[in-house]
């Protein structure tokens, strides 16, 4: 009985020092989640949008529908499922990013991610409940409490075919960009200047 009693506290120690080992894997390594409101405010922009597509970027059904782009600017990958967007400036117009697939809500470390604002939320998780207007609006990206705002970004009118994004990616500097780069890094293309004398 005593040999027991003596292996039960090794037994207790052990499996302490492994679940303390577990719980304390940092979160650089297994992602922040979106309830984790400050860090992940931190780390989360509206990078891109394009809201007059007219057939320069299709969705997985084919459809030219309108796009907003989030980029992470952390060190760390971000599952962004169970945070809200918008461009409704009532809460119940928010559309709820779906918490149950993080494959595709998980943005990686400097990485992007697209959302479809096409209405069409019958055709995937990245697909929200409303659509852009050409003419110009407001975007919001929340935190998972429905407060905190992360990122928003307010636009004009848009031109056919160009996106309006950071350059460089997650700056203060937001231009038309003739070049759409949804899912990868926003790039100015040169202007070609042809001298004719």
């Amino acid at each position: 009985m005593s040999v027991k009693v003596s292996f039960l506290p090794l037994v207790l120690v052990v499996f302490s020092a492994f679940s303390a080992r577990v719980e304390g894997v940092p979160p650089s390594n297994r992602g922040q989640d979106a309830r984790d409101t400050e860090s992940v405010a931190a780390m989360l922009l509206i990078n891109e949008l394009m809201a007059n597509n007219a057939g320069s970027v299709r969705d997985q059904n084919g459809d030219d529908d309108d796009w907003i782009e989030v980029y992470n600017n952390g060190d760390s990958a971000v599952n962004i499922g169970g945070m809200y967007l918008t461009d409704n400036l009532l809460t119940d117009g928010r559309w709820r990013v779906p918490d149950n697939n993080p494959d595709l809500t998980t943005i990686a470390s400097k990485g992007f991610l697209l959302i479809w604002a096409d209405g069409e939320t019958n055709e995937g998780t990245l697909h929200a409940n409303f659509k852009l207007g050409s003419d110009g609006e407001n975007i919001r990206l929340f935190a998972a409490d429905g407060k905190t705002l992360v990122d928003s970004v307010t636009f004009g009118s848009q031109a056919e075919n160009r996106s309006y994004g950071r350059l460089p990616d997650g700056s203060g500097n937001w231009q038309s960009l003739a070049v759409p780069t949804p899912g990868k890094s926003n790039s100015s293309t040169p202007t070609s200047v042809i001298i004719t004398e």
